[in-house]
């Protein structure tokens, strides 16, 4: 069986990590079930310098881009036909695989034309996400959800990465029969609690103490830009007590900015955007991680981070919203709070800090159920299950 897995990211090294990373995972996991999946990369990362080209295209673009952005995202679908149409003419595939991206239709209609099976990825409703949170442009009129609906009806089988997703498509008129859940997953071998980090902790001073950690984007629906009073409490309350945050964002300025004006920029420490594989020894190196995420009325997300979390046997103290609450067992493999709530968050907190055993107890089961149900290989298996339906 042969597969072409179509996607579209943009900037995969800075704005779409998570993105890449599961693109990557996912497709090392399903050469593995036996499938020749060749992964095909429409928008190839480039440099800034290559991305923007002269001064005046520049100029331009920085004018126009929030008018015109999602007309010439409409209009790519011509260069995009004519690459897919080559691909697929030249690889013969058995079944196209492809992760959705806003206004993009052109394999839907090659898929339909040639009559092959096409299996869709969802990961957001990209239209509404965009339309309520992405201000840089100009939303058209009805067009993108139209769009989005469209490649969900013209597809053989659809797979979300979570349920509060497929109830939202199917809201829309979607059959409940063509929509699976597969949720994200991760590599148990790399994300491991096993790593040695004693050179690590040496370079950040860690040694002999509470090391608790974030990784991923320092973006509002991530919630860490609620954590001050959360830092300071545990900081007062505790001399051993330190916070590593990981990531980038247009959050991370304000929040290393006000920790340093309040004396505790020894206490918390930033690190930056990190590389995807350097994050397992950072994970190894923590005592608790955590994932605020605020209270939201649609959290259709599958946060990779939780995963890796999990998988690197850390106890995770996560908001209590979609997909976390599912996953997570209160109180075995993880602690649950009401997001928002702070004092929750820091009692949570508080009970791993003072109980070393409770703290271990609670990291070994949720790396056990990582490696019993979420990892990337199992993820890859559901999928190619998916692929194999289609062609039946």
């Amino acid at each position: 069986m042969k597969v072409l897995y179509i996607n579209y990211l943009f900037d995969r090294k800075f704005s779409s990590v998570g993105a890449a990373v599961h693109v990557e995972e996912f497709v090392r996991a399903a050469q593995k079930c036996g499938i020749d999946i060749k992964a095909c990369y429409m928008n190839k990362f480039r440099s800034e310098e290559e991305a923007v080209g002269s001064k005046s295209r520049a100029w331009l673009k920085q004018r126009l881009s929030k008018y015109v952005g999602q007309l010439n995202a409409l209009i790519s679908n011509i260069g995009y036909f004519r690459r897919e149409w080559a691909l697929v003419k030249q690889e013969n595939p058995d079944a196209l695989l492809v992760r959705y991206n806003l206004l993009n239709f052109s394999v839907a209609v090659i898929a339909k034309l040639k009559k092959i099976p096409l299996i869709l990825e969802v990961n957001s409703p990209m239209a509404l996400e965009n339309k309520e949170f992405n201000d840089k442009v100009v939303n058209l009129p009805f067009i993108p959800k139209w769009i989005e609906l469209l490649n969900l009806k013209l597809s053989s089988k659809v797979y979300t990465v979570s349920e509060a997703l497929k109830s939202y498509f199917i809201s829309n008129g979607i059959n409940d029969q063509k929509i699976e859940v597969i949720p994200n997953g991760v590599d148990v071998k790399k994300f491991r609690p096993d790593l040695d980090v004693n050179g690590f902790r040496d370079k950040y001073s860690f040694n002999g103490k509470f090391v608790i950690g974030f990784v991923g984007s320092f973006h509002y629906w991530h919630g860490v830009e609620a954590l001050e009073e959360y830092v300071e409490h545990l900081c007062s309350k505790y001399d051993h007590v330190v916070f590593l945050f990981i990531g980038d964002g247009p959050l991370k300025t304000d929040m290393e900015s006000t920790f340093k004006t309040k004396g505790l920029s020894d206490r918390v420490i930033f690190t930056g955007y990190t590389e995807h594989h350097e994050i397992p020894t950072y994970l190894a190196a923590m005592d608790a991680v955590i994932a605020p995420y605020p209270a939201m009325s649609f959290f259709y997300f599958s946060p990779l981070k939780l995963f890796e979390y999990m998988a690197a046997g850390k106890p995770v103290i996560a908001s209590r919203v979609g997909q976390i609450e599912e996953i997570v067992t209160d109180g075995k493999d993880g602690l649950l709070y009401d997001a928002g709530n702070m004092e929750q968050l820091i009692e949570c907190s508080c009970k791993l800090i003072e109980n070393e055993k409770f703290r271990k107890s609670i990291g070994r089961q949720a790396r056990d159920k990582v490696c019993g149900q979420y990892s990337w290989e199992m993820n890859a298996q559901k999928v190619v299950g998916l692929i194999q339906q289609s062609l039946n």
